[in-house]
């Protein structure tokens, strides 16, 4: 991980992930690797908030439906029993012009490895090509309040916190990292970044456009008592 690690407190996060999968076995280890006493205890979590379905109702589908009667819009679950996440998105948008669709949606999802969460929007294609099947691909990704996605965006962090207390938004800058040595149990080792290993594996961050903030929402991790000295460097252009 990197991020300047004097004024916010991210080291939270990787004490998380630590406590659930092993850092420096890879999956390929065989027993060593399943071994690891963390997944036994991300399995009861599992167990509990998913695999219970009044406990599911309860905390997620419930929660679903409220947010679809409030904003008007239809809400689609993308839950999977072995995703450490509730996940579901906002179809803000989708429209139809011969074989292309095109939809505008806002995914949103809340960590069951800690008190974490993020919302990202997507602007997505799907493509009928008959016989051959569907061509997908994203245009672009929001990852923050932006454009269209602003109001729906700010609702969902107002509604997701109040919620879910004392959980925070993990901004883009972080949840891209990746993390040296991670190996994560559901994804076959492929995936280390810290957004697969919080969130879901839905989204592919490596889209070539990515619309926001980065840091959005950075000052939620600012350590307490940091005080900004305001020593910093300024480069200046070249003088010609």
């Amino acid at each position: 991980m990197n991020f300047k690690f004097d004024k916010y407190d991210f080291f939270k996060i990787y004490e998380s992930i630590k406590q659930c999968y092993p850092i420096g076995i890879s999956n390929e280890a065989g027993n060593m690797y399943f071994s690891y006493s963390g997944f036994k205890e991300l399995e009861k979590i599992l167990v509990e908030n998913i695999h219970e379905e009044k406990n599911f109702l309860d905390r997620w589908e419930s929660f679903d439906e409220e947010i679809e009667k409030e904003i008007g819009k239809e809400v689609q679950g993308t839950t999977m029993g072995q995703i450490p996440s509730f996940s579901s998105f906002i179809l803000l948008e989708t429209y139809t012009v011969e074989n292309l669709t095109r939809t505008k949606e806002l995914h949103f999802f809340v960590s069951l490895i800690g008190p974490y969460y993020t919302i990202i929007g997507r602007d997505y294609n799907i493509v009928n090509m008959g016989k051959l099947g569907y061509s997908k691909s994203t245009n672009h990704l929001v990852v923050s309040p932006e454009i269209e996605y602003a109001e729906s965006f700010h609702y969902l962090c107002n509604k997701i916190e109040t919620r879910f207390k004392g959980f925070r938004f993990i901004p883009f800058y972080i949840y891209e990292q990746t993390i040296e040595g991670l190996n994560t149990r559901f994804f076959n080792g492929k995936n280390s970044s810290i957004f697969c290993t919080l969130f879901h594996d839905l989204i592919d961050l490596k889209t070539p456009r990515i619309i926001g903030n980065h840091s959005f929402k950075s000052e939620d991790w600012i350590r307490e008592g940091y005080i900004d000295t305001g020593d910093h460097w300024v480069i200046y252009p070249p003088i010609r």
